[in-house]
């Protein structure tokens, strides 16, 4: 569709009455403003190809991690678990009266952010923990076999727990925004580690100097099924005895005494952090449903890993378009963006969309995670699912395709191949002289937790918006 300006048009119009009232006036100067600016959008319905792929390996390193099992007739079978290596406290920051003999005990604690979990919150599990045998690999993918880091018989804990808060009293329910699942270790290991910290302070300055004594833990689920659990962080907390003055009812006298009493404390050994290296470990096995859309030609997406989709960009078509509508004028490109209708697939569990997709050249595509990259609006893009319409709007392919209007240059095949990958976008907002200024400070896998989609790229839509000016 084309649109004169009406504003260009009145300006013209002005200034051709303001030439005839005042005669002496030159007209020097006239043809530079004499025309016509035509601004078109261009709507272009495109049936884009693309397939669904697997890519069996990918970089399931992330701040959150996955333990549980669920199976989803129109999902499929997922299986979680999680390596992880730890980030120690420099200091054991407890009283230098603390001696062995005080120590209490030590436990493992996970955090689970509530509502951050798919499937039944009361379903009975049980999650186990193993100390790890080797160092984690920085390249370690979701495909990493456990066993060569870490062996059965190096269990160190294990617990029964479920993702509900029912038993909770009514302050830590309105309060806590985790679900705690401690983990009791045995009395040997607490120890161990005191005395490590005491005898040897250097080995706990440095993640890689623990990482040589105690290289990290394996988390899995060894009972339940119908729940994975988003752990947010897990901490190994040691439990001592200390002595503090405190006001005691005295029941013979029935009065307060102020003496010493014991107390239960506690301090933080380490932590699983982003600093450091950790992995989930996916089991992923597709639904007949899922494999008989793709086969059927459907696009789907998928996570924590399965399907993905690769497609080809239609930049020639545009472009030949764009050439065809403006030959001999001056242009400005204003926007391009492509519109992609998206579909939840149906089931009983609340699996949605994937919240962000990233558009990538495919040829950037391993690149661009291994290097921890962000969207540059060039040769990557983002888009967030839009619930109310069903779709995903990449709103910023401006630069892309402004680079081959540049050059005057063709797009070659792979110029055009970009694949659709499930993504977790973090941002970060500034504020500056009354505006907020959006930036995107992270992008990585999604793997929070399973989604599906069904993308309609038969009916995607590529808005294209330029100006163009006939000069008189």
């Amino acid at each position: 569709m084309k649109f004169k300006t009406a504003a260009f048009a009145l300006l013209l119009s002005s200034l051709g009455l303001f030439s005839s009232c005042q005669d002496d006036i030159s007209n020097q100067g006239g043809s530079l403003v004499d025309g016509e600016v035509t601004i078109i959008v261009d709507s272009i319905p495109t049936n884009i190809e693309a397939k669904s792929i697997i890519r069996p390996a990918y970089d399931a390193r992330s701040t959150t991690k996955l333990v549980g099992r669920v199976e989803v007739p129109e999902y499929g079978k997922l299986d979680c678990s999680f390596l992880a290596s730890m980030y120690p406290s420099a200091s054991l920051n407890i009283p230098d009266s603390i001696t062995a003999e005080k120590i209490d005990s030590l436990r493992l604690v996970f955090f689970v952010p509530r509502k951050s979990l798919t499937g039944d919150s009361l379903a009975p599990q049980q999650l186990s923990v193993y100390r790890l045998n080797k160092q984690l690999p920085a390249d370690i993918t979701n495909s990493a076999d456990p066993t060569q880091y870490y062996s059965e018989a190096d269990i160190i804990g294990s617990k029964s727990y479920t993702l509900s808060m029912l038993g909770a009293g009514d302050s830590t329910f309105k309060h806590s925004p985790n679900i705690r699942i401690p983990i009791k270790l045995p009395k040997e290991s607490a120890i161990e580690l005191y005395n490590a910290y005491k005898n040897d302070p250097e080995l706990f300055q440095w993640p890689q100097n623990l990482a040589q004594k105690f290289p990290g833990i394996y988390v899995k689920q060894t009972f339940g099924n119908g729940c994975i659990a988003n752990v947010s962080q897990v901490a190994m907390l040691l439990y001592y005895q200390t002595m503090r003055n405190a006001y005691f009812k005295n029941p013979e006298t029935d009065s307060m005494e102020y003496r010493p009493q014991v107390f239960r404390d506690s301090t933080c050994l380490m932590i699983s952090s982003p600093e450091v290296t950790s992995s989930n470990v996916i089991r992923f096995n597709m639904s007949q449903t899922l494999t008989s859309m793709v086969n059927a030609g459907k696009n789907v997406i998928t996570t924590p890993g399965g399907y993905t989709i690769d497609m080809r960009f239609p930049a020639k078509e545009i472009l030949e378009r764009y050439y065809a509508a403006n030959h001999g004028r001056l242009t400005v490109v204003s926007s391009l963006s492509i519109d992609i209708p998206a579909d939840p697939i149906e089931n009983d569990y609340g699996i949605n969309p994937p919240p962000y997709l990233l558009m990538v050249k495919t040829s950037e595509l391993a690149d661009f995670f291994q290097n921890n990259k962000i969207p540059d609006s060039k040769t990557s893009f983002y888009a967030p699912y839009d619930s109310a319409n069903k779709r995903y709007i990449f709103p910023t392919l401006r630069d892309y395709i402004l680079d081959f209007i540049k050059d005057g240059k063709t797009p070659t095949q792979e110029d055009m191949e970009f694949s659709l990958v499930p993504v977790a976008i973090t941002t970060e907002s500034v504020d500056n002289y009354g505006t907020t200024t959006t930036y995107v400070t992270k992008c990585s896998n999604y793997i929070s937790g399973p989604s599906m989609t069904e993308l309609h790229l038969d009916r995607a839509i590529v808005n294209f918006t330029y100006s163009k000016q006939v000069i008189d």
